[in-house]
């Protein structure tokens, strides 16, 4: 009774507010309090729309970011931060968590980057935001695209190839995207995307089957070595091509946005994705699979900024259709899964309160999810957050001073009869200088990751789940510097360093035949991130990264003190972009670094490198745009996941028109 009281509650608040839209204003905002204390880094859409990005794995993998690749566009990947991966890195769009119940992860390819207006990326589990609670790696905020300036049709063709001669045209993608005003306040966005990809790469095996690892011809080595014994050589090795990938997909997308008075809106948007996918097995594997994936986004937005002059209110609704097909050549592991998820998600943020030293967001959000899969079988999950942020300043605004940050929340998840329950607290404090130029802040939170459906459920593959399965858990605490704004002849420099320390136990990993609580282990680490822009930002440069330490303290003799698998001791990015008269240009590389396969410690990947190229001419009468892609231009051979080689040199050439 009280659930269903809450909801006629926000209806009917929010029926008055149309009622009353011709009396509503905006109050004028009082606050000593500094912005968020989380550590986000922010892509914007202009710097999405130079890179030419093919799907949102590039964009994590160009933020200094691991990503756990299986092959190029369309093939599976997973970022890895801090050294937590799949679900432990929540992604967030518009508000509403997007991670799968069933295996806890999201798909990047199933996103249109043209819908894409801004992206945060959170590292850690200190979290300011109440749209969602249970993040233990981070956090990928996604806003998209509501409004625009004027109306736009543009149309975009790349044409990709990895130098194969049997097919120079390797992979084409098209997109179509219109954006403008159907009255004075309302906005439509509408694209379609299709994309298809043969990923024919060439990649080298030793007669071992060992596959090459290094720049230009592979011959550094072979690409697993062992720890302090020599990697090989290259003697041998034959040229393959990488077969049963191919990938074709499509998008389309539209949502209405109507403002209707004083920054009130609310928008109805869906978003449909479809996608065939082979699904190669590791390079020596002559069994492959086809995955077909069919999706189903529904949203509905509703945002009030100024409710009573008190406080901004937010409230999302959603339904998510997920249906996956999954065959393979022999025939004896196919499957369907369907998933359905209502979600809701509703905040409200009480912007200036005890004369601008008090800030106050209080949030909730309810899903549930309807399973009906051939290795998982029949389930419903209900699942849900409510979580409050308190912030008060002691400082004076403009003139610097201390800020705190408390989060709290409360989190549940039922699936069937298995109850979890957690109280998830968080305590952070920072120091900003006089007009901003330097914060120092330090927080600490615990880390809670209940299990997905296929941990608790799945049977299939010699495998099953165990229902008696216990939340991840966990403590964290971080210590960091940012500049902001800091100018030097000329130049401006932006920058942060952040150390982060957790300690994770229960970790839910598959051995023996099933999922058990195996794993707990230490972390220690430094996040960095610089920028600088020269000469009215005609050259922008920015570093990003991370190293890492880990240790096992597992109960086994075998394992205790060991480095967890794949996770690298080192991540970077650098990126520099040089804006001139006719042309950008774009340079960015990314260095991931030593990665063991197992627990054990004994065989690893070895490090690679990615150095990649990109230029774009000045728009052609106003409305022709061309570009170029180099892609891993030193013709690396690497894996990211071992077994699966990854594609050497590509070329794209593309362009876009403005109608």
């Amino acid at each position: 009774m009280k659930k269903y009281f809450f909801f006629i509650s926000i209806l009917f608040l929010n029926f008055l507010i149309f009622a009353q839209d011709a009396e509503i204003v905006l109050p004028e905002v009082t606050t000593f309090i500094s912005k968020s204390m989380e550590q986000k880094l922010v892509i914007t859409a202009e710097e999405i729309e130079a890179a030419h990005f093919e799907d949102l794995s590039d964009v994590i993998e160009s933020t200094g970011i691991q990503n756990l690749a299986y092959g190029p566009y369309g093939m599976e990947s997973k970022p890895s931060v801090r050294g937590f991966t799949d679900e432990t890195v929540r992604v967030v769009v518009d508000g509403i968590c997007v991670n799968n119940a069933q295996y806890g992860t999201f798909d990047f390819s199933s996103i249109n980057m043209a819908t894409i207006e801004r992206i945060e990326i959170v590292r850690g589990g200190f979290t300011e935001g109440v749209e969602d609670e249970g993040a233990v790696g981070g956090v990928i905020y996604i806003t998209t695209k509501k409004t625009a300036d004027k109306n736009r049709l543009s149309a975009e063709l790349a044409a990709k190839t990895f130098f194969n001669s049997a097919r120079p045209v390797d992979s084409v993608f098209q997109k179509l995207n219109w954006s403008g005003n159907l009255s004075e306040a309302t906005f439509l966005t509408a694209g379609l995307s299709a994309g298809f990809a043969a990923n024919k790469y060439f990649y080298k095996i030793d007669r071992m089957g060992s596959l090459a690892s290094g720049a230009f011809d592979g011959a550094v080595g072979i690409g697993s070595g062992v720890k302090g014994g020599p990697d090989g050589n290259a003697q041998g090795m034959r040229i393959k091509t990488r077969d049963n990938s191919q990938v074709t997909d499509g998008h389309g997308n539209v949502a209405v946005t109507h403002y209707f008075g004083n920054g009130n809106y609310f928008s109805l948007s869906d978003s449909l994705y479809g996608g065939i996918k082979n699904t190669p097995g590791k390079a020596t594997s002559k069994d492959s699979g086809v995955l077909r994936d069919y999706n189903n986004d529904l949203s509905f937005a509703l945002w009030n900024p100024a409710v009573a002059g008190l406080f901004n209110l937010k409230n999302n609704v959603a339904w998510f259709c997920k249906n996956r097909f999954y065959k393979n050549d022999s025939g004896s592991e196919d499957s369907t899964h369907h998933i359905n998820t209502l979600k809701y998600s509703g905040s409200a943020d009480f912007t200036s309160l005890a004369g601008g030293r008090l800030r106050q967001l209080a949030g909730l959000s309810f899903d549930y999810t309807n399973l009906d899969s051939t290795n998982d079988g029949k389930h419903n999950q209900f699942s849900g957050v409510v979580k409050e942020t308190t912030k008060f300043a002691l400082g004076l605004g403009d003139k610097g001073g201390w800020t705190f940050s408390l989060p709290l929340a409360f989190k549940f998840c039922i699936n069937d009869d298995k109850v979890n329950a957690a109280f998830v607290p968080k305590l952070g404090a920072a120091w900003e200088s006089a007009g901003g130029a330097v914060r120092i802040f330090s927080d600490l939170y615990r880390m809670v990751q209940f299990p997905n459906m296929d941990d608790l459920f799945w049977q299939g593959g010699g495998f099953k789940g165990n229902p008696d399965l216990k939340p991840e858990f966990g403590w964290g605490a971080d210590l960091g510097l940012t500049l902001k704004g800091v100018t030097r002849g000329g130049t401006a420099l932006n920058g942060g360093l952040t150390l982060f320390s957790d300690y994770y136990k229960d970790k839910i990993k598959w051995g023996s035949g099933t999922t058990e609580n195996l794993s707990s282990a230490f972390y220690f680490g430094l996040d960095f991130n610089f920028g600088a822009e020269f000469l009215g930002r005609m050259i922008c440069l920015s570093v990003n990264g991370e190293y890492l330490y880990n240790a096992l303290l597992d109960e086994s003799e075998l394992t205790y003190g060991k480095q967890i698998m794949w996770t690298p001791d080192f991540v970077c990015s650098l990126n520099a972009d040089f804006n001139f008269e006719l042309i950008r240009l774009g340079v960015s590389a990314q260095y991931t670094g030593l990665r063991y396969t197992s627990n054990m410690n004994v065989y690893y990947l070895q490090p690679y490198v990615l150095l990649n190229f990109v230029a774009e001419g000045v728009e052609i009468a106003g409305h022709f745009t061309p570009y170029i892609k180099l892609d891993n231009a030193l013709n690396w051979q690497y894996q990211a996941v071992e077994g699966y080689p990854m594609p050497g040199i590509s070329l794209t050439i593309g362009a876009r028109y403005i109608f």
